[in-house]
């Protein structure tokens, strides 16, 4: 299985984007419709160096984004009214001020 050279030129251009940005192609991932070529075959080399491929269940075929993944860690963000309402059964005691709070976080 090949890649087709008019595909391979729409994601060199997509990552000159990124990587003129300051992005390294080591840290950049393909984010492709799963059961696609390009997810099988799990990487693209281009003019930039060779690109991982990763499948998503999520994307539509025919769509692909490349995205850079240097930052793996994740945590949410929300108020602590938010929190203070989902554990109180008397929404009177809510307070009034909001603050934010991490939770989470890996």
């Amino acid at each position: 299985m090949t890649i087709a050279a008019k595909v391979v030129l729409l994601i060199e251009q997509k990552l000159a984007q990124l990587i003129d940005g300051g992005c390294e192609i080591e840290n950049i991932k393909m984010v492709c419709a799963a059961g696609t070529e390009m997810a099988v075959i799990g990487s693209v080399e281009t003019g930039f160096g060779k690109l991982r491929v990763e499948p998503s269940n999520f994307v539509p075929r025919g769509k692909s984004y490349p995205i850079e993944d240097r930052y793996r860690g994740f945590t949410w963000v929300r108020s602590s009214k938010d929190k203070e309402r989902k554990h109180s059964d008397n929404e009177s005691n809510i307070r009034e001020e909001t603050q934010l709070s991490a939770e989470g976080s890996l």
